[in-house]
């Protein structure tokens, strides 16, 4: 082997202190912060649902490190984009895991994109919070995963109240996106309407790329149906709202969170949503509590817009890794053992207690209406009582 010339020594030696230097700063930055990751549909057609959360979390980092951030350290929540499919949210977390291996990762306020990373989670180990709320995500029985809002079998039971007690109906026709959310959350409602001897006379699915409901609307109206109920996503359940006012279908409609969303709401008008009825899992602000009321102020002045209860979510779920950080550290596994351990904590949407056999940590549903004239919300009644 022939002996590197001094002159070319110099230079290797040379390039390799300045590519130190020049790495010197992000190796500063990474001593003085704590990273956290967040998968979440920030473009694509589901860019809407995902907004809330977005933003919600960019206001929990900037809280947290107002008040002295990890002990002494920032927190800075690392974003990856879910896009609008599986296979996006898929890369984005295995992305996360590579470049930041997080003690700790917000997942999408998607299901069906929790259930097609949920495999990955398992092999990586790494606590996760979402307020996805698919009945197929407690099958899968994952300790690495913590729910922030009901379950959708919780979900159904406050529908089936409202349908059965509330609206005293007796025929449901059910709409629902057909995919892990709506089918299992048609399902578990029309099991629980059974026992209680209700039979749904119209199942009508869809895809919630769709634009055009009528078909759906019409066959759960001639079929016999006396109350609408609906499964659904922010872009779909504004086009079920007016279509169901354009086709003159005067049905009280029982819904989900999807249809309380900003992101649906912005797309109706007041009158869309007369004689709607929603699970709302929490209705914001003073109802809850005076720093929920406090909460909804700053984000509508930070946003120009109202939170939803998936963004009050996450915001809750930073605010409980946060105080999980400063009790145990940025370790992976004893930050799963303090969520799992989570009693009584306090937060804007409502107060968590983790339900260890299953990580849900929300177990009522706030039922509500809309104020007559306005898209507002109004509690009515809680589930279960």
């Amino acid at each position: 082997m022939k002996p590197i010339p001094k002159r070319t020594f110099a230079k290797a030696l040379l390039a390799g202190a300045l590519v130190v230097a020049s790495a010197w700063p992000l190796l500063v930055q990474a001593q003085d912060e704590i990273v956290v990751g967040a998968v979440m549909p920030i473009t694509g057609a589901f860019a809407a649902s995902g907004l809330p959360g977005y933003n919600a979390l960019r206001m929990a980092q900037d809280d947290i490190n107002a008040q002295g951030g990890i002990h002494g350290k920032k927190l800075r929540i690392a974003f990856e984009d879910a896009t609008a499919n599986n296979s996006g949210a898929v890369n984005a977390y295995i992305k996360l895991v590579k470049q930041h291996n997080p003690p700790f990762i917000f997942l999408s306020n998607l299901s069906t994109q929790v259930l097609a990373t949920e495999p990955e989670i398992a092999k990586a180990k790494i606590p996760s919070v979402t307020p996805g709320g698919a009945v197929a995500l407690d099958a899968r029985k994952n300790p690495y995963i913590f729910r922030t809002r009901p379950g959708d079998v919780l979900g159904a039971g406050a529908l089936a109240w409202g349908i059965t007690d509330s609206l005293k109906k007796s025929k449901p026709g059910i709409l629902y996106t057909q995919d892990d959310y709506g089918t299992g959350a048609a399902n578990a409602l029309e099991e629980l309407l059974k026992k209680s001897g209700v039979a749904v006379v119209a199942k009508e699915p869809y895809n919630p790329r769709d634009n055009d409901f009528s078909a759906q609307l019409l066959n759960a109206r001639n079929k016999g149906a006396d109350v609408l109920v609906t499964f659904n996503y922010n872009r779909d359940g504004a086009l079920l709202l007016k279509q169901r006012k354009s086709l003159g279908i005067e049905l009280p409609l029982v819904s989900g969170t999807g249809m309380a969303s900003p992101g649906t709401l912005d797309l109706v008008e007041a009158a869309d949503v007369a004689n709607v009825l929603v699970a709302a899992d929490t209705v914001l602000g003073d109802e809850v509590s005076p720093a929920s009321a406090e909460f909804v102020r700053r984000y509508v002045i930070a946003y120009k817009m109202r939170p939803d209860s998936f963004g009050a979510s996450y915001y809750d779920a930073a605010m409980m890794v946060a105080e999980g950080l400063r009790k145990v550290g940025p370790d992976a596994e004893k930050l799963r053992a303090y969520l799992a351990g989570v009693k009584g904590f306090k937060g804007v949407a409502r107060t968590y207690t983790t339900d260890p056999a299953t990580g849900n940590m929300a177990h009522t549903v706030s039922m509500a209406v809309f104020k007559p004239g306005t898209k507002e919300l109004q509690g009515v009644a809680v589930y279960p009582k």
